[in-house]
């Protein structure tokens, strides 16, 4: 066969070695024939060495010839010959090799330069890096948020502001971490960060992505700032109108009064009662204006958070205890239920408990005098990090067109409520690390869900 050159090539050769080996024996024998002994005896070492040298050129070649394979080398061509005299067909088949080794990397390539411009082109800032802060990739996205031309290692960032590397090394993974600092020109810049781990065999990487949420804080805040000043504007111009019209009242009343002889106001006993009935109600509308104000105040000034563990088991035990009497007055069925007696959330105490004092509280109202009312506490665990508590009511639910304005401070359709209840509950929660919602159908009840750091 075309391959069989090699293995030919070695048998003759062993071959002659053979009949040398088999001659010098023969006359080492039967012959004292010293020279001609020598001369077997050294042709037999030197086709040992030829042999040798045979195979140790032949291995050179041939490791030589898949090198330059390999590397696409111009001058593999000079080499198929030598290859291809020993070994045929050989060249062909590893030319095949090559060429899927070549398709293999190409697309290897493809797809790293198809993940690069993936990463480039996301305007969120993508950043990953290892365990001693070397920067391995990095976007223009996070550089322009960072405001850098370049960043090899995290610590760099702190040429920025002091001690920022260390807020990036040390967050917490699969949440939310806002960062604060400030750059030259007093700037503050706000960043929103997630951070993941990432395994590549033996290395483990740290992967961020970064998003300068300053844009988006302040149209949150332009967008609550004017929803708190439509509320406000309505609720002074609800008192303050009927305040102004009673005083022209009261003024046209003195001016059309008649005086004595000494020039003093005398009115009548009629228009001295109307006068007392006005003086009155300016008195209740300020004081009600005055009342506003101090719930408006008590809002912008909660206590900041101390965090604590509380067991989910104990806290709703503790509510369902607040709310015995009224549960008892009303008849109605109050449940509660933790997936596991364990868990546990980290927050403030207080103010959690002043939370869903409003949240239940909310719920005994809609449901009113129904009689199969139920309000229902659930605890379960949302993810490796979080506690989704939930407050549900089958009250005949939240109108569709009021949802959007649940939380807005000081928003009530209630008769004497001040609309701050469920915005102190946001406030709240948001202080505490976590976030609320609700899902409310009418006519089937409503469901806030408190979503806390769990301990």
């Amino acid at each position: 066969m075309a391959y069989n050159s090699y293995y030919l090539n070695i048998v003759v050769r062993l071959l002659l070695i053979l009949l040398t080996m088999t001659g010098l024996a023969y006359l080492f024998a039967n012959s004292e024939r010293f020279f001609t002994l020598l001369f077997l005896a050294l042709l037999a070492i030197l086709q040992t060495i030829l042999l040798f040298v045979y195979l140790n050129r032949t291995n050179r070649n041939l490791a030589r010839f898949l090198l330059l394979l390999t590397q696409e080398d111009t001058s593999v061509v000079a080499w198929k010959g030598k290859v291809e005299k020993t070994f045929k067909g050989l060249h062909h088949s590893f030319r095949k090799v090559n060429q899927e080794i070549s398709r293999i990397r190409l697309e290897k390539e493809e797809g790293a330069i198809l993940l690069n411009g993936i990463v480039q082109h996301i305007r969120t800032g993508i950043l990953a890096m290892d365990d001693r802060g070397r920067v391995e990739v990095i976007n223009d996205a996070a550089l322009t948020i960072f405001g850098v031309r370049q960043l090899e290692q995290i610590s760099d960032l702190d040429r920025i502001h002091r001690g920022i590397s260390t807020s990036f090394t040390d967050m917490k993974y699969d949440t939310g971490n806002v960062i604060r600092y400030r750059v030259e020109g007093n700037e503050e810049i706000t960043l929103l960060v997630m951070a993941s781990l990432l395994k590549l065999e033996e290395r483990t990487l740290r992967l961020l992505s970064v998003q300068d949420i300053r844009s988006q804080l302040e149209a949150n805040e332009i967008e609550s700032w004017q929803k708190m000043t439509r509320v406000l504007s309505h609720e002074i111009s609800n008192s303050v109108t009927p305040i102004s019209t009673l005083g022209a009242g009261i003024h046209r009343k003195l001016a059309g009064g008649g005086s004595d002889k000494q020039g003093r106001l005398v009115i009548g006993k009629d228009q001295a009662k109307d006068l007392l009935q006005s003086s009155e109600l300016i008195q209740q509308r300020s004081n009600a204006l005055v009342e506003f104000m101090e719930h408006y105040k008590n809002f912008a000034r909660l206590p900041d958070p101390v965090p604590v563990k509380i067991e989910i088991t104990g806290f709703f035990k503790n509510l369902e205890t607040l709310f015995n009497d009224d549960i008892a007055r009303l008849g109605i069925r109050f449940e509660s239920q933790s997936e596991n007696p364990l868990l546990a959330i980290r927050a403030d105490k207080n103010l959690l408990e002043q939370a869903f004092i409003n949240l239940i509280r909310n719920s005994l109202e809609a449901i009113g005098d129904r009689n199969d009312g139920v309000v229902s506490l659930r605890a379960k665990k949302e993810d490796k990090n979080h506690v989704v508590l939930e407050v549900s009511d089958n009250g005949p639910g939240i109108p569709p067109e009021i949802q959007s304005q649940v939380f807005i401070p000081f928003f009530t359709t209630k008769p004497g409520g001040t609309g701050i209840g469920m915005s102190i509950v946001r406030k709240i929660v948001l202080s505490s690390g976590g976030s609320v919602m609700f899902n409310s159908t009418p006519d089937h009840g409503t469901t806030f869900v408190v979503k806390l750091p769990e301990y």
